[in-house]
């Protein structure tokens, strides 16, 4: 992750409102809006949330605590500009348009309200799935929600250390809680995509529905019926991008103690 450069990065992939920020900014917000009461007080990570401080719009109405963990310095670093309302601060208002102004129908007049509640209510921190725990001292939770976006797939190159990983992850939620998860899927099991950052390669593996499943019932103690896999669905009218055609969004309710 040395080489991995935020601001190209978001100049790739976060300059114009498409298809892979609409995708999950609707599916968080339909989450939210239907799992939990307004003022929930939840306590909420976002595992691996890069040089982004955007996907958690949605939660500030229900959220009484926002931890952003991240592995890189320099992602970190970017991400803290935006908290602390630096000059420098690269510009994300156009998801939280999107968030608040398309999906809320509320006026315009919110969106930079919105932006501050997220500051308000969050804090950054370190993380390293290969590290146990794997979250920085002091920030292991339990969650209520946990949030992950193309973060575990690109730092395991097997199933096998994605399952652990995965089930370390879950080890933060509270019973009862939600994981929230987007990840790249193929057909084949442990296939790797690439994904290109300023002309510098990354690798991404591929998890199959059925390895979720099985994962998520087998080594983080969910049971089927709370698991929902949801499809992409083509939310703009640009051409959907190509690293998009395999991403799917899941959303599974760790058990509660009860049971």
């Amino acid at each position: 992750m040395k080489k991995f450069e935020p601001w190209a990065y978001i100049k790739e992939y976060y300059g114009k409102l498409d298809c892979w920020h609409r995708n999950p900014l609707k599916n968080l917000h339909d989450f939210y809006t239907s799992h939990f009461q307004l003022g929930a007080n939840l306590k909420v990570l976002n595992y691996g949330c890069g040089p982004i401080v955007a996907f958690e719009a949605s939660a500030v109405p229900y959220a009484q605590e926002i931890v952003l963990a991240e592995y890189a310095e320099q992602n970190r670093a970017v991400a803290k500009l935006w908290l602390d309302k630096d000059p420098s601060r690269p510009d994300f208002s156009a998801l939280y348009r999107y968030v608040v102004e398309e999906l809320e129908g509320q006026g315009a007049g919110e969106v930079e309200e919105r932006q501050d509640a997220v500051r308000r209510l969050s804090t950054i921190c370190s993380c390293d799935i290969y590290q146990d725990p794997l979250i920085e001292k002091g920030y292991e939770g339990p969650y209520d929600v946990i949030y992950t976006a193309s973060c575990i797939e690109d730092a395991c190159y097997t199933i096998e250390v994605f399952g652990a990983a995965l089930s370390k992850l879950c080890d933060l939620l509270k019973p009862g809680g939600w994981l929230v998860m987007s990840v790249c899927t193929g057909t084949e099991a442990g296939t790797l995509n690439m994904n290109y950052v300023d002309s510098i390669r990354y690798v991404e593996l591929k998890v199959r529905e059925t390895d979720i499943y099985e994962i998520l019932q087998q080594r983080c103690g969910f049971v089927r019926e709370s698991i929902t896999i949801l499809p992409l669905v083509h939310l703009s009218p640009e051409p959907l991008p190509d690293n998009l055609e395999c991403t799917m969004y899941v959303i599974a309710q760790k058990k509660s103690s009860a049971i």
